[in-house]
């Protein structure tokens, strides 16, 4: 199953910035291969307008080494969005690269910091040649982290690999033992500062001979050799002026000097320019139909300025402005000058036209598909119930492609406060909490949705939209219970309310509609249901992959729950066939486990493996119940092929899991499945030790591969006194009363044997 990375990745942030024309030729700076030297760090750490984007990037393409560029941005400081790009950024460099890295990144559960750094160092330790990995902006990142996984990468970084961090203050990780093992080259503001001759060589450019030796010196002292504010200079030169009595004007502190500077460039534009500029400084990168989306309307309609006109004089003038594509489509200005048209805006624009610009925007980004961008404009404007009615528009589009880590990314922008209000983010919170297991944490959110939706005004189509999700899944809380007229009462209100592309919240309707008549005994009825659902050529439902996949899942459990082995075989095959096809890994998951019980209970032990082997193997979790079933089922074939080591290995493995994800439900199956390979190795000790602290009561479904139930029945009876004997028979005639009453066949024949 190809793996794409977790999140939408903006290409122009692995864009290595082109030279310029007024490029300062810096032999000085460039002696030696730098940043060839596989195995050592180079760190540029200096204040804005430095230029070291533009140095590194001269040192990069004298190497003449492949490159792989990643700049940084405040988002970045999440573990799994920094590693999403910096996968992308070394793909351009060394494509296909990093395969480990990115099945790590698909799970629920993330691994540690040093864990994930260990996997990304054996993965770029296969390089054949030299590579070199820029981490531009580096100052942006806030999580502890994302520094604890470079400090691991830094301090035994690969052979092929060398690493530059570029930043505007020192990052808090081991410099100090990297200069002391002589692995560390490092450049400053010393070392970056413009030198007398540089200064000059740069006002030549720009002026030529209208330039006095005398106010180059003057320029040179006022500036302190600062890059940006030199460019500033010659931005904010008047037309016709004279240079050397502009140079006088210069005051002599440097804060002074970049206001005064700043003032000057804008005052040479029109007010139509001006405006486009300080509105732009909102957004992180523009392009010409972004900016005509921002533009007041009153400008659009006049026709005085047009985005088009607008990034044609940000590419004439060098406003710093960078392009981040080959195309020039995308650009961002320089952060120093960003932070200053910011600094400027409110007493320019106002507080009402900022937030407008931000509302713009992110219209545009929804329009355009990059949702990202657009949730985050509504963020900054600190507009967040009109960002979680965002979300709860393109709902659908994330769990239709199963795609809970950026679900739960979108959640995490929220504070707790708002998350807690709205009934569109609690429902998606316990969604995702369902997929990772925890039940209670799930329908604990479900029961703050309900009582929210009465009295949030949203529109009265999204309110049945989302009365239909809490029924999604509700439907499965009450199955939980065993409840089966209650849950398909639930299922089938969730059908009636939600819209034919909530395709993932729909089937999942299906799943436990099918469950829940097979619970009451209408196994002709589940089926004839799920049957005709997979025919309906209504809307798009019987075409979707998600839709269809998932329908093979109703039917699987309602074959295994009747011990039709026969049939859940090509089901549980069809329905990863599916799953593979739209890259569906929760589906798949699930799937598999079908795939994996027909085997083993056709004594096929080594075929389990095989088949689950993508699935155990791999580091990527999307549901944990199904994953842990899959673990289970891989044990089971390992003891009875006679690997009783391997067997304990995986039964350790399912208790790791289950305490790492602070998972109650699957501690408890973890547990349980311990004591039974116990007792299968002989050891009954152990499983004597956890039956004493089991209580099985009350009784709920047994829907998957393995039941913590049937192991503390086997563990009485194989103590074989007279208190577990009649423990044991007390037990078992609850089972059997149970599972006859909930027609589960496929338990009931265990229990009965």
């Amino acid at each position: 199953m190809p793996e794409s990375l977790p999140i939408p990745i903006i290409r122009s942030k692995l864009y290595q910035p082109s030279s310029t024309q007024d490029l300062i030729n810096r032999d000085r700076l460039l002696k030696g291969d730098l940043l060839c030297t596989g195995g050592t760090v180079t760190l540029v750490s200096a204040p804005a307008g430095y230029g070291k984007s533009t140095f590194v990037s001269q040192c990069v393409r004298a190497s003449g080494s492949p490159c792989a560029w990643l700049s940084l941005d405040p988002a970045d400081s999440e573990l799994r969005q920094f590693l999403s790009y910096l996968v992308a950024a070394l793909r351009t460099a060394v494509p296909d690269c990093c395969l480990d890295l990115t099945e790590c990144l698909q799970t629920s559960i993330m691994q540690s910091a040093e864990e994930l750094a260990g996997v990304l160092c054996n993965d770029l330790e296969l390089f054949d040649e030299p590579v070199i990995l820029v981490i531009d902006d580096y100052y942006q990142i806030s999580g502890s982290d994302v520094h604890d996984l470079v400090n691991e990468i830094i301090r035994r970084p690969p052979k092929n690999l060398h690493v530059g961090i570029v930043t505007r203050r020192d990052p808090p990780l081991e410099l100090q033992a990297l200069r002391a093992n002589g692995m560390l080259n490092e450049f400053r503001i010393k070392q970056l500062a413009f030198t007398a001759e540089e200064t000059k060589e740069f006002l030549h450019q720009s002026f030529g001979d209208s330039i006095s030796e005398r106010a180059m010196i003057r320029l040179h002292q006022r500036t302190e050799g600062w890059p940006a504010a030199l460019r500033l200079v010659t931005l904010a030169m008047p037309e016709g002026g004279s240079a050397d009595d502009f140079a006088e004007q210069i005051p002599g502190d440097m804060h002074v000097v970049r206001e005064y500077l700043l003032h000057e460039v804008l005052a040479k534009h029109t007010p139509e320019v001006r405006d486009c500029l300080l509105r732009t400084a909102f957004l992180d990168r523009f392009c010409a139909p972004l900016v005509e989306a921002v533009l007041p309307d009153a400008v659009r309609n006049s026709k005085t300025m047009s985005g088009k006109e607008f990034m044609a004089r940000v590419r004439e003038s060098g406003l710093f402005s960078i392009a981040l594509d080959s195309q020039q489509h995308w650009f961002r200005y320089h952060h120093l000058f960003q932070s200053m048209l910011k600094e400027q805006a409110p007493s320019e624009l106002g507080g009402n036209e900022i937030r407008d610009t931000h509302v713009r925007s992110s219209r545009w980004f929804e329009e355009h598909g990059f949702l990202e961008e657009a949730i985050s404009q509504l963020v900054r404007a600190d507009m967040l119930v009109d960002a979680a009615e965002l979300i709860a528009r393109h709902r659908n589009e994330i769990m239709n492609n199963e795609q809970w880590n950026r679900l739960e990314r979108w959640l995490q922008l929220f504070p707790s406060g708002i998350l807690a209000s709205r009934p569109e983010l609690l429902l998606l919170k316990a969604r995702f909490l369902r997929t990772r297991g925890s039940r209670e944490e799930s329908w604990q959110a479900l029961e703050q949705a309900e009582a929210l939706l009465e009295t949030t005004m949203i529109g009265e189509e999204l309110r049945l939209e989302l009365y239909g999700s809490l029924e999604s899944t509700r439907c499965f809380q009450l199955y939980a219970m065993s409840d089966g007229a209650g849950a398909l009462e639930a299922a089938r209100r969730a059908l009636a309310l939600l819209p034919d592309d909530s395709l993932a919240e729909r089937s999942f309707a299906f799943i436990i509609l099918g469950a829940a008549l097979q619970m009451s005994g209408k196994i002709d009825l589940a089926k004839k249901e799920l049957y005709a659902a997979m025919t309906d050529g209504s809307g798009n439902e019987a075409s979707s992959n998600t839709f269809s996949s998932r329908l093979m899942i109703a039917l699987g459990f309602v074959q295994w729950l009747e011990a039709d082995l026969s049939a859940l075989g090509p089901t549980g095959e069809q329905g990863s066939a599916l799953a593979v096809s739209g890259s569906l890994r929760e589906s798949l998951t699930v799937s598999r486990s079908f795939q994996a019980a027909v085997l083993y209970h056709r004594n096929e032990l080594a075929a389990v493996n095989d088949c689950l082997k993508d699935i155990t193997q791999s580091r990527a979790i999307a549901n944990a119940e199904f994953h842990a079933q899959c673990l289970i089922l891989s044990a089971l074939a390992h003891q009875e092929l006679g690997n009783s080591g391997e067997a304990t290995k995986l039964a350790a493995v399912l208790y790791e899991f289950a305490l790492k994800t602070q998972n109650a439900f699957l501690v408890v199956q973890a547990e349980a499945f311990n004591a039974e390979i116990a007792l299968r190795q002989g050891a009954m000790a152990a499983a004597l030790n956890w039956a004493e602290h089991y209580d099985p009561e009350p009784l709920t479904p047994m829907y998957a591969s393995y039941s913590p139930a049937m192991t503390w029945a086997k563990v009485l009876v194989l103590e074989d006194s007279e208190k577990s004997r009649e423990r044991a028979d007390g037990l078992l005639n609850r089972l059997i009363d149970y599972l006859t009453r909930t027609h589960n066949r496929r338990f009931l024949i265990e229990a009965l044997a």
